[in-house]
């Protein structure tokens, strides 16, 4: 196995490991610490839809996303591997960054399924943090990578979330 592979394989168990195992096991343990009456969001089943519905379009977008990395893109999430060509297919062309807001939609849904005002927090954290080093770190690097064409996608997408402030072409 190439030093590429083991990287690549250890990048998805890592990322697999803290949205579905360990975020949702700090949550519920800070929720024992600082929420002792149970089910501080709500029981109800359309909560409980609303948090499948989260975790099925969030798991869905982070799969294609990594689909779209390996085939299009020759490359993984892993930066150290980062995709070899720009990608504007599928949900690129709606948000510059659906694999991001995959595993924020994924964290909303278990905070929803978990019933954790904790694991909201952890979610709300993770997007803030997410967002500030796409800002900062990311984008000025795909900047340089992809130049021009970059640029122009910049101005057409948005960041996170498809809307009707952006035209798309």
């Amino acid at each position: 196995m190439t030093r590429e592979k083991i990287i690549e394989a250890a990048t998805y168990i890592l990322v697999f490991s803290a949205i579905w195992v360990i975020s949702p096991l700090l949550a519920k343990w800070l929720d024992s610490l600082y929420f002792h009456y149970p089910y501080v969001i709500t029981r109800s089943a359309w909560m409980q839809l609303v948090g499948i519905g989260l975790l099925l379009l969030g798991s869905s977008l982070a799969v294609w996303t990594i689909f779209l990395f390996k085939t299009e893109g020759q490359g993984t999430p892993n930066p150290r591997i980062p995709p070899k060509n720009f990608i504007l297919s599928g949900p690129y062309h709606f948000t510059r960054n659906p694999m991001a807001l995959g595993g924020l939609l994924i964290l909303l849904g278990e905070s929803t399924l978990y019933h954790s005002p904790s694991m909201l927090g952890l979610s709300i954290l993770y997007g803030i943090i997410l967002y500030l080093y796409i800002m900062w770190v990311e984008e000025p690097e795909l900047r340089v990578r992809f130049g021009a064409p970059y640029e122009a996608y910049l101005k057409r997408v948005p960041r996170f979330f498809p809307g009707p402030w952006k035209r798309f072409k």
